[in-house]
């Protein structure tokens, strides 16, 4: 394999998520990180409106989809996305008037976690979820799942300081039990009467591990 070879596969099979847009905002060209983002089949080629709405019917893509132009030829900024995940996008304009974007997972970048010890939302919550997922010191981690009848005080009242408390779209609650074992976070679900307990695997996505919950 040349140089050339390793840094185009680099490129095409990499972590950085590239994409290359036409002056009519229609996609021409991205790599697989960048797809599998955006839950793109390998050779669709949307316009921007459509990938976005596209994305937002499967659950992912930003939280608030901003306009995709600007006047400045590179701009960069960050991105949270519905599943719990941010990004470092890096945007810069073509000769031909398109956009070529460059983009980088952030979501295991230390930052403030969003409140424990309250009810969060859908969304805050799916984002501390990845923050702890992320984060080598909340290791080992399980979630604990409990009815849509269950009463979120009582529950609040019940949990750690360091446990954190989402709803689920579904109205389902959902408890996470951070730097717990597999025995204590079973004693723990029993204890908050919960109906199901999963416990993480490295490496996956807060949206991987919701669905499995």
């Amino acid at each position: 394999m040349t140089e050339d070879d390793l840094w185009w596969r680099t490129l095409t099979e990499g972590p950085l998520l590239l994409a290359l847009f036409d002056n009519h905002d229609r996609l021409l060209r991205a790599n697989a990180a960048y797809r599998q983002a955006w839950h793109l089949a390998e050779d669709a080629t949307p316009v921007w409106g459509q990938m976005v709405e596209a994305a937002r019917q499967a659950g992912v893509g930003p939280v608030e989809t901003s306009e995709r132009r600007s006047r400045l030829a590179e701009r960069g900024h960050e991105q949270a996305w519905r599943d719990g995940r941010r990004f470092w996008w890096v945007a810069q304009r073509t000769p031909g008037g398109g956009l070529a974007l460059t983009g980088v997972d952030i979501s295991a970048l230390s930052r403030p976690r969003p409140s424990t010890g309250q009810l969060l939302p859908t969304q805050a919550g799916t984002e501390l979820l990845q923050t702890l997922l992320a984060d080598p010191a909340a290791w080992p981690l399980s979630v604990a799942t409990l009815a849509a009848g269950a009463d979120p005080a009582e529950l609040l009242g019940r949990i750690r300081g360091e446990d954190g408390c989402m709803r689920l779209a579904d109205g389902r609650l959902l408890v996470m039990l951070p730097a717990t074992g597999p025995a204590q976070a079973r004693a723990l679900g029993e204890r908050l009467g919960a109906q199901a307990l999963t416990e993480a695997v490295w490496g996956e996505a807060a949206a991987a591990l919701l669905a499995r919950a």
